[in-house]
């Protein structure tokens, strides 16, 4: 080999070696930047890491005797619950280790070892008592629905309880996700007149309370610290004294996430700087059908009447900002909700799904020979006068069925008369809702004395199933098949739910998500920039 061709070969190798080097530097970069820890602020460049959220008309903050939604809200990063719910409303143990269902009566709570109240005391089975019996006596009215069914709160040792109810619950642990208090904490004085600052167990601890703001640190000795690292050195809850101020504050960059009460929320903060989440509620509307009826006795009939009714026409129309189309008990965003159970408007199936049961369109009813007389397929819905919306929506729906020749009779009465007739079974389709709870239970739609009077004794069997196991694979088999029958028989006509809304401005950063039980997930995450 010559010299010149000898140099030319190094040279080359030399280049190599730098364009391999180069591309190896720039990979390992990528690898350490996308194995930043989060909580290592330091290798993230123009980061805040403090967080400002925001109550008007603070009354406490004790979580059990709030009655402020924001203070209930702000309180879950505080204080914990012995069971917690995700985005989609799936349980997370977080203060209970397991639970296990002895017989449909009795629970048995094991601890999680090792949790420390933000004193420094160690959390017990004695405050799981404490606090059960605390609400049982009155003290947290938001929580009373949580412990209805509980007679009794046995501690086994200091970290297991044994929970009786008078009844069987299904899905009885989603009660459990009432904040847990310290025994001792409270032992010498009366909680329902205490002013301390309650202490808890959660990922941040009350370090300050002043006329103006709540300061919020890291709790240092968190269970979850080596999974849950907040992200945020500080929380300041600032405090104003009505909702207007909270606004303006938000407006003006000085919070950084609201959850508002208004469905025109641009009014008051304008349209610029901030992002919006609307997210399902858990108020719900719906139309029940009398299935002992004579003619709602028939799925077909019911189903035909479900195909007919434009939901978003009736939403638009009838409600507009601040409700949503709504299909089902559980389309809230809730994990067993696996599929869209939207029956479209569709007169020309209704129309066929009718005809072959019998019924024949005239120019302005449908008929049909029963008992050897003549039937015309007509029906009335009964609404409370004092629910203007529901009002509305009965007489949109009644003009709706009009142009699909079925005429509807509005049945109009008062509160009590119509809480009468709903209890009695005395009405034909009724305009009804309901606050839902957090659990995928179905029980008040399809369990036994229903109030559609709805009798199926497969659906019965899916209750009894579903309400005694938890194994997931059984649920997703059962809740599919129970959403087969449901849209063939269509006992109920979901019409549509409020919705709620959180606003948060541009320079919050992190995996911002909301749903009815908490409006900070992965806070752990969020930082400003």
């Amino acid at each position: 080999m010559s010299n010149n061709n000898f140099f030319k070969y190094i040279f080359a190798v030399v280049v190599v070696f730098l364009i391999l080097y180069t591309i190896y530097v720039i990979v390992q970069n990528k690898a350490d930047i996308s194995n930043i820890n989060p909580d290592q602020t330091s290798t993230l460049t123009n980061i805040q890491t403090d967080l400002r959220l925001a109550i008007s008309q603070l009354d406490t903050i004790n979580p059990l005797r709030t009655n402020n939604k924001d203070v209930q809200e702000i309180t879950k990063i505080i204080y914990d619950p012995l069971i917690s719910l995700n985005e989609n409303y799936k349980l997370e143990y977080y203060l209970a280790e397991e639970i296990a269902k002895s017989d449909d009566l009795t629970y048995v709570v094991k601890l999680r070892k090792g949790v420390l109240w933000q004193d420094n005391t160690n959390f017990t089975a004695d405050d799981v008592k404490f606090t059960i019996e605390l609400i049982q006596n009155g003290v947290s009215p938001i929580y009373s629905e949580n412990v209805k069914y509980i007679t009794e709160t046995e501690i086994i040792d200091s970290n297991t309880v044994r929970i009786k109810l008078s009844e069987p619950v299904p899905f009885f642990e989603y009660n459990l996700t009432f904040p847990i208090m310290s025994q001792k904490y409270y032992a010498n004085e009366d909680f329902a007149l205490s002013d301390k600052i309650p202490i808890g167990t959660g990922m941040f601890k009350i370090s300050e309370v002043s006329s103006n703001v709540i300061k919020l640190l890291p709790n240092e000795t968190y269970w979850d610290l080596p999974n849950r690292k907040p992200m945020a050195t500080e929380i300041n809850v600032n405090l104003y004294s009505t909702i207007g101020e909270c606004y303006l504050a938000f407006k003006n960059g000085e919070v950084d996430v609201l959850t508002v009460n208004v469905n025109d929320i641009e009014n008051y903060i304008g349209n610029l700087g901030y992002n919006k989440i609307e997210y399902k509620s858990r108020e719900y509307d719906f139309l029940v059908l009398n299935t002992a009826n004579e003619l709602l006795s028939d799925p077909a009939v019911r189903k035909a009447i479900s195909l007919s009714i434009d939901k978003n026409a009736l939403v638009a129309s009838c409600l507009g900002k601040g409700y949503t189309p709504s299909n089902f008990s559980l389309d809230m965003g809730n994990w067993l909700y696996t599929r869209d159970l939207n029956l479209a408007i569709d007169t020309e199936q209704a129309a066929q799904i009718l005809n072959n049961v019998g019924w024949e369109r005239t120019s302005n009813s449908w008929q049909k020979r029963l008992e050897g007389k003549t039937e015309k397929l007509s029906f009335s819905i009964t609404v409370n006068t004092n629910n203007e919306a529901r009002v509305a929506v009965a007489e949109n729906i009644r003009d709706q069925l009009a142009n699909f020749a079925i005429p509807v009779t509005v049945n109009y009465l008062s509160f009590e008369s119509y809480r009468e007739a709903i209890n009695n079974r005395n009405f034909e389709t009724a305009i009804s809702g309901l606050k839902l709870g957090y659990s995928p239970s179905l029980i008040t739609f399809f369990g036994e004395g229903n109030i559609a009077n709805y009798n199926n004794s497969e659906v019965l069997e899916i209750m009894n199933i579903v309400s005694n196991t938890t194994d997931e694979n059984t649920l997703y088999e059962k809740y599919a098949r129970l959403y087969d029958i449901y849209l063939e028989e269509a006992p109920y006509i979901g019409l549509y739910r409020d919705t709620d809304i959180v606003v948060y401005n541009q320079s919050l950063v992190g995996n911002i998500t909301a749903n009815s039980f908490n409006i900070f997930h992965n806070i752990e995450k969020w930082y400003r920039r």
